[in-house]
């Protein structure tokens, strides 16, 4: 975004406004858990601020429902702002998170932490803490027969460290358009009219798309090995 702010400020407002309109597509919403057939208004559970071009969602506190309803909200965003062609990256944490709504004050060490995890990762996508993990492991949250949250490869400049992702791509393989296993090149094809064509970008910048191919076909194929086995 900083990049696309200084070449074209106009593209950027534009880009920022699909961002907080999936947003609020996805904050006004209510949930049904499945298990117990409870039904929830996403807004009495989580709240949305937009600073600049990040977005930050906050429980109130830290139920099972609080824990679902982040987790699905975030990866429902990721879903709508792919839909319009908005390349995001997500860090979701638990503890310690002061607010001041009135005063648009919002600070603590969750804050931070979700900050490290999703500026870190190189892809478009969705890491959470180990605590988080440990939480949706013990709740056993799952899409079908997958965890939502998983261990994983996390790719990072340079390389790639162990820790922990939502499945996404598995959540939402039912929204993804183009049959799998995609490419880099596929991904990118909406995110070319704001950023240029994939040939053109840095190698730094491309191989987010390819980090991110590699997740969706290798998330996507794991469940269907395991279906398949003797």
């Amino acid at each position: 975004m900083t990049a696309l702010v200084a070449k074209d400020p106009e593209r950027a407002w534009e880009l920022l406004t699909l961002l907080v309109k999936a947003r609020n597509d996805t904050h006004a919403t209510s949930i049904t858990f499945l298990d117990t057939a409870e039904t929830v208004a996403t807004p009495q559970h989580v709240q949305a601020v937009t600073f600049s071009d990040t977005i930050i969602l906050f429980s109130r506190g830290e139920t099972l429902n609080d824990l679902r309803a982040i987790l699905i909200m975030a990866t429902e965003l990721l879903n709508k702002a792919l839909h319009l062609c908005v390349p995001i990256r997500i860090g979701i944490s638990v503890g310690t998170f002061f607010f001041n709504l009135d005063e648009s004050m919002y600070a603590g060490p969750a804050l931070i932490e979700a900050y490290r995890l999703g500026e870190a990762a190189q892809w478009i996508g969705i890491v959470t803490s180990e605590a988080v993990y440990h939480r949706a492991i013990e709740a056993k949250l799952q899409s079908g027969s997958t965890d939502v949250v998983a261990p994983t490869e996390v790719p990072i400049d340079g390389g790639a460290q162990p820790g922990y992702a939502v499945n996404w791509s598995v959540v939402l393989q039912n929204s993804i358009a183009a049959p799998l296993p995609v490419t880099a090149q596929q991904i990118y094809e909406g995110f070319a009219e704001f950023f240029g064509p994939f040939e053109t970008l840095d190698s730094r910048a491309r191989q987010k798309y390819e980090n991110t191919a590699m997740f969706m076909n290798a998330r996507v194929a794991e469940p269907l090995a395991r279906s398949a086995a003797p």
